[in-house]
């Protein structure tokens, strides 16, 4: 009896992406439920074999349980969120290659007019893309509504920032606003303080987030999404302000250094994480 179960449970909880020790919760709430189920058919006079089957096939399929359950856990399937992150990815890679032909014709294109220019743009921006892929599976470490919340809020900022680079700001503002999507950053007096900015400003939203959620991959999640854009914006993309970059050893250093610097929030954050989880434990349940 208790081989068929399992086995059957094993079947259910094959792909759904979760880790042992959920998979080990499942497990447990659901044998307790399928001997419950094959007991009563017991008790109506069918044989130890036959309640199970009965039981088994009354519980559902495994592949439908499947979805359920990673819809439960993680607010939509596990083949929906592959698919998503793929399709984003699959558009990031259409989208590198428009622009280096864009770039090849030297037409390189930095602002929008209206919203039918910035739609088309969003369509064709790699950055964008990429952090969308990374958005939709990073729901994989996800547990409840607030940290799905806090990924869309997230989403929804670097979204206005893409949208604020695309408006034709005066060239001061439209170059800081850039900097907390590019990893170049000049080594000046200048450069480092927009670099100080910035990392000070994403240690304080990973703060608040972890704060909401209690979730450390959603704290971490601004910077990381940060460095995974600006690594686009700096390799993928082959210009800079419509020119091809020179990639001499100056340049080099400066990406280097920039994106060092934006690692140090993740270091300290992950410290900081641990000590309020050490000294206020909490119980996170899924809703």
């Amino acid at each position: 009896m208790q081989d068929h179960i399992q086995a059957y449970l094993r079947d259910v909880m094959r792909h759904t992406g979760l880790s042992r020790p959920e998979k080990a919760d499942w497990i447990e709430e659901m044998t307790g439920h399928l001997h419950d189920e094959a007991a009563q058919f017991m008790r109506r006079g069918y044989g130890e074999g036959e309640a199970i089957a009965l039981a088994l096939q009354e519980f559902g399929e495994p592949a439908v349980l499947r979805r359920k359950i990673s819809r439960e856990t993680f607010g939509m399937s596990l083949p929906l969120i592959l698919l998503s992150a793929a399709a984003c990815f699959v558009l990031f890679c259409v989208d590198c290659a428009i622009l280096a032909i864009a770039v090849r014709l030297r037409q390189p294109s930095i602002y929008t007019a209206n919203l039918v220019d910035m739609l088309r743009a969003a369509v064709t921006s790699p950055s964008l893309m990429a952090g969308s892929c990374l958005s939709f599976l990073s729901l994989l470490k996800t547990r409840r509504r607030a940290d799905r919340m806090a990924i869309l809020s997230i989403l929804s900022g670097f979204g206005l920032l893409w949208v604020l680079i695309r408006m034709p700001l005066s060239d001061p503002w439209n170059g800081f606003i850039f900097s907390f999507k590019s990893l170049f950053v000049p080594m000046s007096i200048v450069g480092l303080t927009m670099l100080g900015i910035i990392t000070v400003f994403l240690s304080a939203w990973g703060l608040v987030l972890f704060a909401w959620t209690r979730n450390r991959w959603v704290g971490l999640f601004p910077t990381v999404l940060s460095i995974v854009v600006g690594l686009c914006a700096v390799v993928v993309f082959p210009t800079l302000n419509g020119f091809y970059v020179n990639w001499d050893g100056a340049m080099i250093w400066s990406v280097f250094a920039s994106a060092a610097e934006r690692c140090i929030p993740v270091v300290l954050l992950l410290f900081i994480f641990t000590m309020i989880d050490k000294y206020r434990p909490v119980v996170r349940e899924t809703s």
